[in-house]
């Protein structure tokens, strides 16, 4: 299981779920959200306002992810206001996981560890590009999503 996260001035590391840890509410939050997301305001965004979003994988949407992101972070879309199973919407789950692997699988690997060193120089490497045309799309997205009326499309 990998984490990554993308917005127009730039990415994050990729990080790596520990291997046969169930990523559950706490967990996400603990590993994830704590030491990565919260530092964003600072570090990436150098506070400057910005809004985070996920997908709706059941540790995003548990309640007690929900009550962190509003004490921690300075905006969300909240699980309630996101369609459900949509990741028509998430620029990672519709362009991005799919580029990275193209490049990080144009090279056979043997092991894990070969796949993760490619998985991080790939994203250190990634063309800041590519995540804005992601980013850039996302209008016309909401409004193929609004057509849909929340369903699937494309």
């Amino acid at each position: 299981m990998l984490w990554w996260a993308v917005a127009y001035d730039g990415t994050t590391d990729i990080h790596f779920c520990e291997k046969g840890v169930k990523t559950g509410a706490r967990v996400y939050i603990e590993t994830v959200l704590e030491p990565i997301v919260k530092p964003l305001s600072n570090t990436l965004f150098k506070n400057k306002h910005w809004i985070f979003q996920q997908d709706s994988a059941p540790a995003h949407k548990a309640k007690i992810t929900q009550t962190w992101l509003e004490q921690n972070l300075p905006e969300f879309i909240a699980s309630t206001d996101w369609p459900s199973g949509s990741p028509d919407l998430n620029p990672l789950d519709y362009s991005l996981w799919s580029k990275l692997e193209e490049i990080v699988c144009r090279k056979r690997h043997s092991n894990i560890s070969s796949l993760k060193e490619a998985l991080i120089e790939a994203v250190d490497n990634f063309p800041l590009e590519i995540v804005r045309a992601a980013i850039d799309d996302y209008p016309r997205r909401l409004k193929e999503c609004v057509k849909a009326k929340g369903g699937h499309f494309e």
